[in-house]
């Protein structure tokens, strides 16, 4: 295949101005198209071009999707993004000779490495990967978060998290995979119940979160995430002290209830406050305001 009639893989780092390209969606097309790519910055050095198509964002097609949850995937990852794209004329080629648009296809361009900032010894700790615990206490808007199950993953996630809002404040981010509601695992629950627990706490919530990159690498080493991992890693960080408090048990909240208990309590929050009306008319996904 000529070399410039390929898909392009584009690895972009952010910068101090973000990716430096505009996406945009085109109706009578279908799909999002980058409209823009600012001279210089890390969209140009990695390949992207004004009229790209976009096929992939981090593995995942993203050829049937609003220009919302588009926006959301790239912005699930922070700092980084990959971007499988494809031109106009490479686009006919690859209908012409029945190819799929792949990356096995694609030419890397980019990385993901960015350029070395000056010395700075707090940056020389490593980075740790490891669940979060964000404390939330409603505002007058909520708690600043959208909430959506989709069928081709498990679990439940965050779509999106409004500016200034409790969500914001208390670290969560696009993205995030819902792992406990004030204690109680979510695995296995439906998205209702996950509601249910969630406005049950009444205005504040405590939510253990992990992030994609954090969840593959729990996933790879075949562990579950759990709060046990934040208390492990704040131990092996303090030399001070050998006891590590509970946010639960100072919360007065039982660490770990049953599965029984956690959908008791669901199914008794059900008779004071119903889960918001769901939209059954999408296929592969549910969604809730908070």
């Amino acid at each position: 295949m000529e070399i410039e009639l390929r898909p392009r893989l584009c690895f972009l780092v952010k910068g101090e101005r973000g990716y430096g390209f505009h996406l945009h969606g085109e109706r009578n097309r279908g799909g999002q198209f980058i409209r823009k790519v600012e001279p210089g910055s890390s969209a140009d050095l990695a390949g992207l071009r004004p009229g790209d198509r976009l096929v992939e964002v981090n593995g995942e097609n993203v050829e049937n999707e609003t220009h919302h949850q588009v926006v959301n995937r790239i912005r699930e990852v922070p700092h980084r993004t990959r971007l499988l794209v494809v031109d106009r004329e490479t686009e006919d080629y690859l209908h012409s000779h029945d190819l799929a648009c792949t990356e096995d296809l694609a030419i890397e361009m980019g990385t993901l490495s960015p350029p070395p900032p000056p010395h700075n010894p707090e940056l020389d700790k490593p980075v740790e990967l490891l669940p979060r615990l964000c404390h939330m206490v409603k505002g007058q808007q909520g708690y600043g978060f959208n909430l959506h199950s989709d069928k081709k993953k498990r679990g439940q996630f965050v779509r999106a998290v409004d500016l200034d809002s409790p969500a914001e404040g208390s670290g969560m981010r696009p993205g995030d995979r819902i792992l406990e509601v004030n204690g109680v695992t979510t695995e296995g629950l439906r998205h209702s119940e996950v509601v249910g627990l969630i406005r049950a706490a009444g205005d504040e919530v405590r939510l253990l979160v992990v992030d994609q990159e954090t969840d593959e690498l729990f996933n790879r080493l075949g562990i579950i995430p759990t709060i046990t991992h934040i208390k492990a890693s704040q131990s092996s960080r303090s030399s001070t002290t050998h006891h590590i408090p509970d946010p639960f048990m100072d919360s007065g909240l039982r660490l770990s209830p049953t599965a029984a208990e956690a959908k008791q309590k669901v199914l008794g929050s059900r008779n004071r406050k119903r889960a918001p009306p769901m939209d059954w008319s999408k296929k592969h996904e549910i969604f809730s305001n908070f």
